[in-house]
């Protein structure tokens, strides 16, 4: 039967901020471990230090990853506790000023154990690299044993989880490259819509902006013709994308979209601020209710 740990909060605003010097990321993970189990004694059963620190892969620009084992088997964790130990949590972290940054996971017992049974990588990799800085149920060491000894075995239903992931991030990434073409071509068109603005011209719909920009600024020899195959290549590419005729994008021609992208936004940038050079802009700034 759970039962609830009723733990108060003190008052920090007068804590003092730290400024002790530290030597190593294990120092510095130590230090925290140590105040935030005094803390959160009632709730913590394992801090762990993992990631590149404990890999001696860190550089001064990493981050320290730690993790935070919680009981959520005796404890009760409602509404209000989880946005007590959320609140103190982050007070914690702002009242020390370390070198580095400080990267918290926290995760409950049953959660661990559960994805630790299964084999899920994550955890596993936790676990093999993970330095123990406080280990009240004195668990983390012999599981990491029983790890080095082949005992913690990843289960099927791990394994096909996992091949699953590994194809949504995939989806998700060519989702993201075949986003970025539709954002080079609306940076192209507002950049578009402001210079023909510049020359008194409304702003027309977007398949008409090609023409204009030749009428108002190509022929008048104020604009290279190879900036308007510049526009017409990536709308056409972006349109294609759109209507669903291009379902992938390789490197090489999202970074020749990207070039075309920014040499037409620089130029017509460039040319609006000349247009524009002699006009006095006033700044309207709004005030949020």
């Amino acid at each position: 039967m759970k039962s609830k740990k009723v733990v108060s909060s003190s008052n920090s605003k007068d804590k003092p901020v730290n400024i002790k010097k530290f030597n190593s990321d294990v120092e510095i993970a130590h230090d925290f471990a140590f105040k935030c189990y005094k803390k959160f004694k009632d709730v913590v059963k394992a801090i762990a230090m993992f990631g590149s620190s404990t890999k001696n892969l860190s550089t001064p620009k990493s981050d320290i990853d730690i993790i935070i084992i919680i009981d959520d088997c005796t404890v009760d964790w409602d509404d209000e506790l989880v946005a007590w130990y959320r609140e103190e949590l982050a007070k914690l972290l702002a009242s020390e000023k370390y070198p580095k940054e400080l990267h918290i996971n926290t995760v409950t017992l049953t959660a661990f154990w559960e994805e630790l049974r299964a084999g899920e990588p994550l955890i596993i990799n936790v676990l093999r690299y993970g330095e123990p800085l406080v280990d009240v149920g004195g668990f983390f060491d012999p599981l990491k044993v029983l790890l080095a000894k082949g005992r913690i075995r990843p289960s099927a239903e791990a394994i096909f989880t996992t091949m699953e992931r590994s194809g949504a991030h995939l989806g998700r990434a060519n989702a993201h490259l075949l986003n970025s073409v539709e954002s080079f071509y609306w940076g192209m068109v507002d950049a578009a819509h402001a210079a023909l603005m510049s020359a008194n011209v409304v702003p027309p719909s977007p398949e008409n902006i090609s023409e204009l920009l030749e009428e108002t600024f190509v022929k008048k020899r104020l604009l290279n013709k190879e900036y308007l195959e510049f526009f017409n290549d990536v709308r056409k590419t972006a349109k294609e994308v759109l209507h669903g005729d291009i379902v992938r994008v390789s490197g090489k021609k999202l970074e020749e979209l990207q070039s075309k992208s920014d040499d037409f936004v620089h130029e017509l940038v460039e040319l609006a601020k000349v247009l524009i050079k002699d006009q006095k802009i006033i700044k309207v700034n709004y005030k949020e209710f």
